[in-house]
């Protein structure tokens, strides 16, 4: 067997890989939060209490139904801006905002969200400097291997993550959002770290499976409840090879 592509040619490209992504503290969960805009009460959404958006909790993966519930809404040409004051000067080393919406119902796993988000941080609440924007239309290779998309493969309700390239001191951040819809906001998170490593889900080919010690065990214990399970009972074997091996091992009584 040969590797590679049908023409022969080698377009000598690095192989994708995967990443894993791990989340450390988010220092945004329970500090105080402001709107400049007041939320809509579409679809029951609203935040009276002023607490929605830093409780912890994400709201759901798809956008309208009960999602608006859990969030705040805002129409086209609105143009939030949250604050979010952690109470005091913290290393930020990433942040995220799960964006839904009431409608339209863009998927950004297709390039449909026209929507912007820009996160600006301040020390003291005067000054602000903005790290970047939010990247609100993604690809396959931009979702983790350990994130499951919704059956359907959408992304209508989505965490964004924006890491910048070098920690940033801030004890104020604010996520201003341009928006093209009617929008839902349910959480923005202010993290210390985002962490992404490589992860490859390999997978050998027939010709080329060495057994190793941890499929010899699992072979064996197989096998072993196999034994245990036909000797009262008649049971048909699709494998040849496991089924001479059980009866080697009821014969030998090793088990």
């Amino acid at each position: 067997m040969r590797y590679g592509y049908s023409d022969g040619i080698d377009l000598d490209r690095a192989k994708h890989v995967d990443r894993w992504v791990s989340y450390g503290k988010n220092l945004a969960e329970g500090k105080p939060s402001k709107v400049a805009v007041p939320s809509k009460t579409h679809w029951e959404a609203g935040d009276p209490e002023g607490t929605k958006l830093t409780d912890g909790i994400i709201g759901p993966p798809y956008a309208g139904g009960i999602g608006p519930r859990y969030a705040l809404c805002w129409d086209k040409g609105d143009d939030p801006v949250i604050e979010v004051d952690l109470e005091q000067t913290l290393r930020c080393g990433a942040f995220r905002i799960h964006l839904s919406a009431g409608w339209p119902w863009w998927n950004a796993m297709k390039g449909q969200v026209k929507d912007r988000v820009q996160v600006l941080t301040s020390p003291d609440g005067r000054t602000f400097e903005s790290p970047a924007f939010f990247v609100l239309n993604l690809r396959w290779k931009d979702i983790p291997a350990n994130h499951m998309l919704p059956d359907d493969e959408t992304a209508t309700g989505f965490a964004y993550d924006l890491v910048p390239e070098e920690p940033v001191e801030a004890r104020y951040v604010c996520f201003r959002i341009e928006a093209e819809r009617t929008l839902t906001v349910s959480e923005v998170q202010v993290l210390d770290w985002i962490r992404c490593e490589p992860f490859d889900l390999r997978i050998a080919l027939a010709d080329t499976l060495i057994p190793n010690s941890l499929t010899i065990l699992r072979r064996e214990k197989a096998v072993r409840s196999l034994v245990e399970a036909t000797r009262d009972s008649a049971m048909v074997f699709r494998d040849e090879d496991l089924w001479h091996d059980c009866r080697r091992a009821r014969s030998q009584q090793n088990y």
